[in-house]
């Protein structure tokens, strides 16, 4: 056929190619057959086993190298682990809990959910413990705690860690770093060191606990009935019941508008939330992307190279950067799912002085909603580009964004989506950059931990436009808050 390469091959060379092949297997043959016979002459090597001596039994084994997983699987995180077991206030020689020792631990954590909502939590429940006067005992991030190292994340074949340890996203006293000079709270430890001196664990049940409270959905009184509760009790091993789950729940706390404001004067400034601080890790990916966030001009120092003090010193606003919170992907239908319910803003991001508030639209029953109400959710959780281009124009026009040159998107949306995002924004106003979370450079172990450089981004930026349902933006809109950022400078689509 004209145009195709010939494939044929010629009648003149077909005994060529037969001799040729022959030689080929008889060589094959005889290099098999020779090995075979020198491995079968060679008698097997006999080592005598010599006794050891006191001497050599008292030698110490080399360590194994470190582990590095097999190309392509998310990272273990070894290190990090090996760390929190080497806190200085673990005595691993003990079996059980000295005389200065209690401990409590919250066994019904958050599970198989985002970031955003186990980082409250934690936050919380270290707040608890510290008010109690006991060692909170902090396990990992955890997506499923059944002893697999991956998991599946929610189904769609992407494999994520299982479980990473806390102290790969956060630092401070929050996983078992010193509280400040002349705080002499009992320090943090970690699940294993509690594990180990606490083979027996007094159980609390959270339905039990919270039987007779006045309200359910107050966190000032919630965390004082468990602090009277454990300040009473003798036993220093004493966990909540995992069947219990969370002591702070979405239905109860973080879904509620009012379940935080009782506590937050105390909250704020304690050291949960002034000692607050992200991870070396963390903080690297955000110093090795800064030019994204800032002009290359920035006199702020890196990051990494800055002493900690406390958190409104370290975590000052980015001047000149707009952050934008856009979710996608999931949000699709979770914003559906919670029109349905008739869901509030979340946490902070509810607080009755925060700008862009959300009123939930009358309903008739539970589970159910009409179609006006459904779109008046989706455009307050799920905006259309050209929704969001209104938006961050409408910021601009505020005193609030008075020098803003440049914009970054923390978003999980797919690369076509972002691009058309960027296209309608250049066209809002003369940026100097644009930039999204799929532009950071992260290495193995940053990139599943990402989420956490993007809630750093977002809580130093100049003016943050957040998503008010989402637990990433109101644990944002928490730090800069407690941090004395200006409460017009956080708005919500």
């Amino acid at each position: 056929m004209s145009g195709s390469p010939d494939t044929r091959t010629t009648a003149k060379g077909r005994p060529l190619l037969a001799i040729a092949g022959l030689t080929f297997v008889l060589t094959c043959y005889f290099l098999v057959r020779q090995t075979y016979t020198l491995h079968a002459e060679v008698p097997p090597v006999v080592v005598a086993e010599v006794p050891a001596t006191p001497e050599e039994l008292e030698v110490e084994v080399e360590e194994e190298p470190p582990y590095v997983p097999p190309r392509g699987l998310p990272p273990l995180y070894p290190t990090f682990h090996e760390a929190e077991l080497r806190l200085p206030q673990q005595d691993w020689t003990q079996t059980q809990p000295g005389a200065h020792e209690q401990f409590i631990f919250v066994a019904g954590h958050t599970r198989a959910l985002g970031w955003g909502n186990a980082v409250q939590e934690h936050i919380l429940n270290a707040y608890l413990a510290y008010k109690a006067g006991r060692s909170f005992v902090f396990g990992n991030f955890t997506w499923n705690d059944d002893g697999s190292l991956y998991s599946d994340y929610d189904g769609t074949g992407k494999l994520i860690p299982s479980q990473i340890p806390y102290s790969a996203l956060l630092r401070g006293p929050i996983v078992g770093e010193p509280f400040p000079s002349g705080n002499d709270a009992p320090l943090a430890v970690s699940r294993d060191y509690f594990d180990r001196l606490c083979p027996v664990k007094l159980e609390l049940s959270r339905e039990e606990m919270h039987a007779n409270l006045t309200s359910q959905t107050s966190v000032e009184e919630i965390t004082e009935k468990w602090v009277s509760t454990l300040q009473g009790l003798d036993d220093p091993c004493v966990q909540s019941s995992q069947g219990s789950g969370p002591i702070y729940t979405h239905h109860h706390i973080f879904g509620v508008r009012t379940s935080l404001l009782d506590v937050w004067p105390d909250l704020k400034s304690s050291p949960m939330i002034t000692q607050f601080g992200w991870s070396r890790l963390v903080e690297l990916a955000f110093d090795t992307n800064r030019e994204l966030f800032m002009p290359a001009t920035s006199p702020l120092p890196p990051l990494s190279s800055t002493p900690f003090t406390t958190a409104a010193a370290r975590y000052t606003a980015l001047p000149g950067l707009m952050v934008l919170h856009v979710r996608r992907g999931d949000y699709a239908q979770h914003c559906r799912t919670l029109a349905v319910w008739s869901e509030d803003f979340v946490s902070v991001n509810a607080f009755p002085d925060m700008r862009d508030p959300f009123t939930v639209p009358p309903h008739e029953e539970w589970g159910n909603n009409t179609p006006e109400n459904v779109e008046i959710y989706r455009a307050r959780c799920f905006p259309t580009v050209e929704e969001i281009a209104a938006k961050v124009a409408e910021v601009l026009e505020t005193p609030a964004a008075h020098g803003v040159r440049r914009l970054y998107v923390m978003t999980n949306g797919r690369p076509e989506f972002i691009r058309e995002l960027k296209d309608a924004l250049w066209d809002v106003a003369e940026w100097d950059m644009i930039a999204s979370s799929r532009d950071l450079v992260l290495n193995w172990e940053q990139k599943y931990v990402s989420h956490a450089v993007d809630q750093l981004v977002a809580q130093r930026a100049q003016v943050l436009v957040g998503n008010g349902f989402s637990t990433l933006t109101s644990n944002a809109v928490m730090m800069r808050i407690a941090n004395g950022f200006p409460t017009d400078s956080t708005r919500f689509w």
